[in-house]
């Protein structure tokens, strides 16, 4: 519990939030009572009522109703207006939020009208309300092939992109990405229309930036993509994505996640395409004595174990590449 934080609010945390909890919850209760002597009954304590009357209504909630209301809120002109108080906008985005990790109340909210809202919202001169949008879409369309495809026939994907490339709030270009990345996973349509729009120099250009999050989730959307099929990995390779990677594994400002997703990232591209591989063992790009310096960094530091291991399969990987080309020369 944080400093400051009221102690019965711990306690009405873990009210019961269905059917199931309140069973479990009144199971306990008599499990408590010694049903081999006297009945001890008596009348239930206020408190006790109060708490048991909070959960039941916790578990009658008009979900639907909720969401509509949320989205009448975000239909407000101060959405759009710069200046205007946006906190009932902001509640509303947290409403949603609650709810829509459930896919029924994900499908709810689309039979509702909310996925042009939510785009209505991208647009906003607000930032809290572009962040939350796009939050919101990522985590509506994680996974929902229903949801992704009815939000991509929005034509939202140019719109994040942009998003990703212009926007003047660091954490709202965050968000974007993560919106880029849940409508393209596991949907063609997805990345049919991520590749159409130009989405691999959207990644090129969010990987050269500063910000530590889009670096790391432009490299797990590459990694995710290299995965794919050779026609990804030759445009990636044709746009200098392996010489990026480099880069940014040689800045000694590059911080340990971005160094991990990279390193995963070049390791997926070259031990599945030879031609990243030749790339790779290209004398002038310096890729073994990159990797094998990081290495001697951050040999047995326990949280780093996993770009460790990383960093030795590419090294591997590489003396491999190295000896049959050698061998090939050599015949």
């Amino acid at each position: 519990m944080s400093d400051g934080q009221d102690s019965n609010e711990g306690a009405r945390d873990n009210r019961p939030r269905n059917l199931q909890g309140l069973l479990n919850f009144c199971t306990e209760i008599t499990a408590r009572e010694d049903t081999t002597g006297p009945s001890r009954f008596q009348g239930m304590d206020p408190e006790r009522r109060s708490f048991l009357e909070e959960a039941l209504n916790s578990m009658t909630v008009d979900v639907v109703k909720r969401l509509a209301d949320a989205l009448k809120a975000l239909c407000s002109e101060s959405v759009t207006m710069p200046g205007e108080d946006v906190t009932e906008q902001e509640r509303a985005i947290e409403i949603i939020e609650e709810y829509v990790d459930d896919l029924n109340h994900a499908e709810d909210l689309q039979k509702l009208g909310g996925f042009p809202i939510l785009m209505k919202c991208l647009d906003s001169p607000h930032t809290s309300l572009r962040t939350g949008a796009a939050g919101l879409i990522g985590d509506i369309c994680q996974n929902y092939l229903n949801c992704q495809e009815n939000m991509l026939s929005l034509n939202i994907m140019p719109v994040l992109l942009h998003m990703i490339d212009t926007d003047e709030d660091n954490q709202a270009r965050v968000k974007a990405m993560y919106a880029v990345s849940c409508l393209i996973r596991h949907c063609p349509k997805g990345e049919e229309q991520f590749l159409k729009t130009d989405g691999l120099s959207y990644l090129m250009r969010a990987m050269q930036s500063d910000v530590e999050k889009l670096v790391v989730k432009s490299a797990f959307i590459l990694t995710n993509f290299f995965r794919k099929n050779d026609s990804h990995k030759a445009t990636a390779l044709s746009m200098g994505f392996v010489e990026q990677l480099l880069t940014l594994l040689s800045n000694e400002n590059s911080d340990d996640i971005s160094r991990e997703h990279c390193t995963a990232a070049l390791l997926n591209l070259a031990s599945s395409y030879p031609p990243a591989l030749a790339e790779c063992l290209r004398p002038e790009l310096n890729v073994s004595q990159i990797l094998t310096s990081r290495l001697e960094d951050i040999k047995g530091k326990e949280e780093l174990e996993e770009e460790e291991g990383y960093i030795q399969e590419m090294l591997e990987l590489m003396r491999r590449g190295s000896a049959e080309s050698e061998e090939n020369t050599n015949r």
